[in-house]
């Protein structure tokens, strides 16, 4: 009976710390390329104080570009 209740009592732990280890899904600003935009343009104008050169090098790795080249109508996500 004892083996039964701290089986119980472990398994409850286990489904509550599962919960609370979930990392929270990051949030990024989603925009749609304008005719005329650049890289360098979205980043200067979303950077908020960020080395824009840096903040370049994160748009191009969260969006998977290899280059620097966008399209009009394109998505992007944001940092």
């Amino acid at each position: 009976m004892i083996s039964l209740i701290v089986l119980a009592v472990t398994f409850a732990g286990f489904i509550t710390s599962a919960g609370a280890s979930s990392p929270q899904p990051d949030e990024h600003k989603v925009i749609r390329v304008e005719k005329g935009d650049t890289l360098w343009e979205i980043a200067s104008t979303h950077s908020d104080n960020i080395d824009i050169r840096k903040y370049i090098y994160n748009i191009k790795q969260l969006n998977n570009l290899t280059g620097d080249t966008i399209y009009e109508g394109q998505v992007l996500l944001l940092p």
